[in-house]
C-alpha cells in the first residue's frame, strides 16, 4: 500500500494523527511519576526559585548563584507554572512534552517539502517510538527543547539554500532567533549544530554561496544581540567567579575536558542505535538505499545532517546518549525514505505503533510505580512538607540539598557535613529538623542520646533509608 497524501487538508489531517500518537506516548509516562533525582529535581528547584524570586536574569538554587546551564529551558518551565498557578510536576514536564510534539510537527514539515506527506508521516511515526526521544519527551531535561529548537533552525537554514530573494533573509534570520534560543538552552552547541549540518550539506551540494549570504550576516548579528542581551547583565550580576565558571568550565570547558558524562570515543557507535531502537534495525537497509541514491541532493541532506552531529559529538569528550538527539529527525527520514520505496505496507507500522503504545501505557500503569517510589523524593519530600510546613526549619546532614528543595517547598536549607555542626543544630532552642540517612542517624543517636527524634523515614535508592528527624517530640 502506497499512499501519495499531498493536500493541504490530507497534511492537517497527518499533523492531527501525530499530536494524537504523541500525547498518547508521552502523556501517561508524564503524569504517572515524580520527579527524579539528580537532574529533575534540581531544574525544578531552580525554576521555582525563580518564580517565587521575581529574579528571571541570575539562576538560583538554595540560595547560590546557578552556573550549569543557561537560562531558557528554566524560563519556560517558569512561564507553564506562572500559568498554573506555581511551578509542580506538570509544569515542568509539559516543556518537554510540547516540544517532542513540535519536533515531530517540524520534522513532518521538513520531510513533506523534501519527498511527500507520505514519508513524512511515516518518518514521524518512527521518530517519536524511538526510545531516547520517546524517553527525553517526558523528562524535565533541555534535549527536548533543544532538539527543537536545533531541527528547526536546520530546516530554516535548508530552506534558506534553497530559497532565493527576499525568502532567503528572512529564513535566515528567523533560523539564527532559534539559534540564539537553543544557545540560551544548552550553551554554544546551539548555534555550532545547525551551521554544521548546514555547511555540510551546502558543501555537498555546492551551495555555500547561498548559505554565505549578507540574510545570514544579518541573521548572526541578530543572533549576538540575543545571546548579549542575557549573558551581559548576568555576568555583570554573577561577577567574576560567575562568569568564568559559567563559560570557561560550563559552557566551553565541557567540550573539551569532561568533567562528567565521560565516555569512550567509538561510544556513539553503539549509544546511536541504542536510542533509537526499536527502529535501529531498519537502519542498515535505509542506509544502503542511501548510499545507492548518493547523487540525489534530498539524501545528501539526509547524510550531511546526522553524520556532521555524529562526528561532533563523537570527538568531545562529554558523551551522553541524548546529546544526538538533534540527529534522530534524519535518520528517521532515512527510514521513512527506505519504507516508500520498497513499498512497505503502512499497516505493519501502525500495527507496530499500536504495540508501543500498549507497552507504554502497561509500564506507566504497572511498572512505572515501582521505580517511581525508588528514584523520586516525591513521596518521602511530601511527607517531609505536611510535617513541618512551608516555613519550619529544615536541613541535610550529607545528603544533598537539591534533591529535596522542591518537594519540601523550599527555596534554601542549610547542609551540614560534620557531627559537631549536627549537634550544634539540633540543640537549637526552636523546633528544627534533618533529612539523614536512617543509618547516620543511629549512630548519631548512640552518641549523642538526648538529642534526635525519629519523625518519619522512607527506603530510598540503592537500599538506603532516609529519616527525617528533629530536636523535639513535638
Amino acid at each position: 500500500i502506497r499512499i501519495n497524501m499531498t493536500l493541504p487538508n490530507k497534511a492537517s489531517l497527518h499533523i492531527v494523527i501525530l499530536v494524537v500518537v504523541c500525547l498518547a506516548l508521552f502523556l501517561p509516562g508524564s503524569l504517572m511519576r515524580g520527579l527524579w533525582t539528580p537532574d529533575e529535581t534540581r531544574y525544578a528547584a531552580v525554576s521555582k526559585a525563580m518564580v517565587d524570586s521575581g529574579d528571571w536574569l541570575t539562576l538560583r538554587v538554595n540560595g547560590q548563584i546557578y552556573t550549569q546551564k543557561p537560562p531558557v529551558f528554566f524560563w519556560a518551565i517558569s512561564l507553564f507554572g506562572l500559568l498554573s498557578g506555581g511551578v509542580n510536576d506538570i509544569a515542568a514536564r509539559l516543556v518537554s512534552v510540547f516540544s517532542g510534539i513540535g519536533t515531530v510537527a517540524a520534522t513532518y514539515i521538513f520531510t513533506r517539502r523534501l519527498f511527500n506527506g507520505s514519508i513524512a508521516l511515516v518518518s514521524c511515526l518512527v521518530l517519536g517510538t524511538t526510545l531516547a526521544f520517546f524517553a527525553a519527551s517526558q523528562m524535565v531535561m533541555l534535549d527536548a527543547l533543544f532538539t527543537f529548537l536545533t531541527v528547526s533552525a536546520i530546516y530554516l537554514l535548508y530552506a534558506g539554500i534553497e530559497d532565493g530573494g527576499r525568502m532567503r533573509g528572512i529564513r535566515y534570520f528567523a533560523a539564527f532567533t532559534l539559534m540564539a534560543l537553543a544557545t540560551l538552552t544548552k550553551g554554544p552547541v546551539g548555534i555550532i549544530l545547525p551551521v554544521l549540518a548546514a555547511s555540510a550539506y551546502a558543501l555537498l551540494k555546492g551551495r555555500m554561496k547561498a548559505l554565505l549570504s549578507w540574510g545570514a550576516t544579518l541573521g548572526f548579528i541578530a543572533f549576538l544581540a540575543i545571546i548579549a542581551s542575557w549573558l551581559v547583565p548576568a555576568c555583570i550580576r554573577g561577577g567574576e567567579e560567575y562568569t568564568k565558571e559559567l563559560l570557561g568550565r560550563q559552557i566551553f570547558g565541557r567540550y573539551f575536558e569532561a568533567f562528567d558524562h565521560k565516555e569512550p570515543l567509538l561510544y556513539y557507535f553503539y549509544a546511536f542505535p541504542a536510542g533509537f531502537l526499536p527502529w535501529a534495525v531498519l537502519l542498515p537497509a535505509a542506509i544502503s538505499l542511501l548510499v545507492k541514491d548518493r547523487k540525489d541532493g534530498r539524501v545528501k541532506l539526509l547524510a550531511a545532517w546526522p553524520l556532521s552531529i555524529l562526528f561532533f559529538f563523537t570527538i568531545s569528550s562529554s558523551k551522553n546518549i541524548l546529546y544526538t538527539l538533534p540527529a534522530y529527525p534524519a535518520a528517521a527520514m532515512a527510514i521513512g525514505y527506505w519504507w516508500d520505496k520498497e513499498r512497505r505496507p503502512l499497516r505493519y507500522l501502525f500495527i507496530s505503533i499500536a504495540v508501543m503504545l500498549a507497552l507504554s501505557a502497561s509500564v506507566s500503569l504497572f511498572v512505572m510505580p515501582h521505580i517511581d517510589r525508588l528514584k523520586s523524593p516525591k513521596y518521602f519530600g511530601s511527607r517531609i512538607a505536611e510535617h513541618i510546613g512551608h516555613e519550619g526549619n529544615l536541613s541535610v546532614y550529607l545528603v544533598k540539598p537539591v534533591y529535596w528543595l522542591y518537594y519540601s517547598g523550599r527555596n534554601q536549607m542549610d547542609e551540614f557535613h560534620d557531627y559537631d555542626k549536627l549537634d550544634k543544630y539540633l540543640r537549637s532552642t526552636e523546633r528544627v529538623f534533618c533529612i539523614i540517612e536512617l543509618h547516620i542517624y543511629r549512630e548519631y543517636i548512640s552518641a549523642n542520646k538526648n538529642h534526635g527524634y525519629l519523625v518519619d523515614y522512607e527506603g530510598y535508592r540503592k537500599g538506603n533509608a532516609l529519616a527525617l528527624i528533629s530536636n523535639r517530640i513535638k
